[in-house]
């Protein structure tokens, strides 16, 4: 059972005054509201640079975690290399991060899963065109994404079901089911076990993640230790300890953890 704001902020000053503290969150549906088209998914005024301020702060690491290539998160984010703020994207295969890269390194994509990739982005094209022309399609580096945002119900379920049943006949396939959108993916890796590698890399006392999906109920999953806080935006089942309703919500949370950081965590 999920336990709400006033919970969350209770726990949140506990866990501030960590002398290693791991933040990371979700882009998509936690940082910034979803877009009928993707690429005009901006984040909640003023949320990326409340990370940064997170960021400076002497035993702060912070992580901005998205199924989005890297690219993409670079760019929608407009955080920059030079940034303390790591980026992981494509669901973990990718990071800035040399020790994350590292770990992940079991989860690469093969030669074998470049073709099944690239005869699933062909089928799927055939599907769109043929059959669900409203719908649209995303490329990733190791996956194809069919999204339906802004559709009936009927004609959303409709495409949703067709890909999926399209994936099936590809073997190694995993299929994600997201809000509106249906993600088909080559890769072995996971949001749960980056993140966890990453806190590791710094030797994080205590961690915290926010998400949205399905996606993320790996990193919920995997962050069961006392000083673990994790919060799940918005309605749907979840192994996460904390619910809050939407991304204005985690914009105020995030303004009150750096408060409370600052407080705990003043350079000596």
């Amino acid at each position: 059972m999920t336990d709400g704001l006033p919970a969350l902020l209770e726990t949140l000053e506990e866990v501030a005054a960590a002398k290693r503290l791991l933040l990371a969150t979700d882009y998509d549906g936690v940082l910034a509201r979803f877009a009928a088209d993707p690429m005009r998914a901006t984040a909640e005024p003023g949320t990326i640079d409340t990370l940064r301020s997170l960021a400076d702060l002497p035993g702060l690491h912070v992580a901005v975690v998205s199924g989005r290539d890297l690219k993409t998160l670079r760019r929608l984010t407009g955080i920059d290399e030079d940034e303390p703020i790591v980026l992981i994207g494509s669901h973990g295969a990718e990071s800035s991060d040399e020790a994350v890269r590292s770990a992940m390194e079991h989860a690469a994509v093969t030669p074998d899963d470049e073709v099944t990739l690239t005869e699933l982005r062909s089928d799927i094209e055939a599907l769109v065109k043929e059959h669900h022309p409203e719908a649209g399609i995303e490329y990733k580096a190791a996956a194809v994404v069919v999204h339906t945002r802004g559709l009936s119900r009927e004609l959303s379920d409709a495409a949703i079901a067709d890909a999926r049943r399209l994936a099936l006949e590809h073997p190694g396939v995993k299929v994600l089911k997201g809000k509106s959108v249906l993600e088909l993916s080559v890769s072995h890796a996971d949001k749960g076990s980056a993140v966890t590698a990453l806190g590791r890399s710094v030797d994080a006392v205590a961690r915290i993640y926010f998400g949205d999906d399905v996606t993320d109920e790996d990193a919920f999953m995997r962050m069961r230790r006392p000083q673990d806080v994790t919060v799940k935006v918005g309605t749907g089942s979840t192994a996460a300890r904390f619910r809050l309703d939407d991304e204005a919500a985690v914009a105020r949370v995030l303004t009150r953890l750096w408060q409370l950081c600052s407080a705990a965590h003043v350079p000596s």
